[in-house]
């Protein structure tokens, strides 16, 4: 589907799997995953970082994991 002809309902839905999971994982499970030195891993997209026709939304999600995965290794590398 085009950008311009986006449903927002199907794309709050791919937000909530793709972006909102993997946060409300890390928030439930953080001390855990310190404490055994874990590691976190998001499943990621190209279409996060180079767009492509007709993915604007999916891409929207990726990009979002992407740069949130990036800051909360940043943040987390000192609980190491």
């Amino acid at each position: 589907m085009t950008a311009i002809d986006t449903e927002i309902v199907p794309v709050k839905r791919m937000f909530d799997v793709n972006l909102f999971g993997p946060m409300q994982m890390v928030h439930h499970f953080h001390d855990m995953l310190i404490r055994s030195r874990g590691a976190i891993v998001n499943i990621g997209s190209i279409g996060g970082v180079v767009p492509y026709l007709y993915g604007s939304s999916y891409n929207a999600t990726k990009a979002a994991l992407h740069h949130w995965s990036n800051t909360l290794r940043v943040e987390m590398s000192p609980l190491k």
